[in-house]
């Protein structure tokens, strides 16, 4: 049944509407490695004065409001925190403080914010001479930019910071710099000098088991391959990338892993490969009650059997999704989802009894 629809499905105008949806990127930063797993902020000092124990007070609240979600609050803390260190004239806990600012800004979508902070992190960590630290901020600024779409100057940031490590020998900052620079690249549409960059980033990271973030570069790195419409390479990154991404219980690259190879086997036509992965998303949102990103797998299998003529299995799909989009309280959603069964309906009429 499959091989009968094929040549629809090469020149058909919405499967290639499909197709870019599966790719469809909530922003340019998805790819970088987040900003509490770059690279770890060094902590504070032990407080040595009464002036120092009230501000690590401060510090330490602001830390326990971020644990507990409570962003607003934590910014305030730290606020406190900083106009205390910078009295004491502790450039070293201003620069602390200022990179958990920055994280939270950037979090919270303040960018301006995020920027300042950022880099006054940077102006402290070279007035003490500490490159490790420099690293870790350019990485956050070149995140930063990311967030702002400007990879153009993300891609100058994240160079110096391959530039110190190299010249420090930092392997684990080299190789989150250039999975960053490789991000940065391919933002701009040169996925062929992202992928050799990304190559160099995997021989570096995967040095460093501990450390994390090996995901992010495979993920990145299908990405490349797939924007190249390299398939074969793209499944091999994203099935690798998923196997870790379990490993280090990251569950937003499982899902990218997942997302990247549902496209590229349906591509290659490889159906019970692509609706496995399909499968496999639907059966993660559910178990990490993530009901829009459930509500996403199943809309797109529901799309995806509404392509290959199979009318049945399309419509049971888009009446789960329905019923999924529901407990969400988007009646726009269920609008469109109801209007996309309408079609169904129209092409596939249910059999008379």
């Amino acid at each position: 049944m499959i091989m009968l629809h094929s040549h629809w499905l090469r020149s058909s105008p919405a499967w290639a509407v499909l197709l870019l949806s599966l790719t469809a990127l909530p922003s340019l930063a998805q790819g970088v490695d987040r900003l509490n797993d770059q690279l770890a902020i060094p902590p504070i000092q032990e407080p040595i004065t009464p002036a120092h124990q009230e501000a690590h007070r401060l510090f330490q609240l602001g830390q326990a409001a971020q644990r507990e979600g409570d962003l607003a609050k934590a910014i305030q803390l730290w606020r406190g925190a900083l106009e205390r260190y910078r009295a004491l004239r502790d450039t070293e806990a201003m620069g602390v403080v200022q990179e958990h600012l920055g994280i939270t800004y950037l979090q919270l979508g303040y960018f301006p914010e995020a920027d300042q902070a950022f880099r006054q992190s940077l102006a402290a960590a070279r007035d003490l001479g500490h490159e490790q630290r420099q690293i870790y901020a350019l990485n956050n600024i070149g995140t930063m930019l990311l967030n702002r779409s400007d990879p153009r100057n993300a891609e100058v940031t994240f160079r110096q910071a391959v530039e110190i490590a190299r010249r420090i020998g930092s392997e684990a900052g080299e190789g989150l710099s250039l999975s960053n620079l490789g991000l940065a690249l391919a933002s701009q549409g040169d996925y062929s000098g992202a992928i050799p960059i990304y190559e160099a980033a995997w021989v570096l990271r995967r040095r460093h088991q501990h450390i994390g973030g090996h995901a992010y570069t495979l993920n990145n790195m299908g990405d490349a391959y797939k924007a190249l419409d390299r398939h074969p390479q793209a499944v091999a990154e994203y099935r690798l990338a998923r196997w870790y991404a379990q490993r280090e219980g990251d569950i937003r690259n499982q899902f990218r892993a997942l997302q990247g190879l549902a496209f590229s086997y349906g591509v290659m036509r490889r159906w019970t490969n692509a609706f496995q992965a399909l499968d496999d998303w639907i059966n993660l949102a559910r178990a990490t009650e993530n009901t829009r990103l459930e509500l996403r797998g199943l809309h797109l299998y529901a799309q995806y059997h509404f392509l290959l003529g199979r009318g049945a299995e399309a419509r049971g799909l888009y009446e789960n999704a329905i019923a999924v989009a529901q407990t969400l309280e988007d009646p726009d959603l269920v609008t469109i989802l109801r209007n996309e069964l309408g079609q169904v309906l129209y092409r596939f009429p249910p059999p008379r009894r």
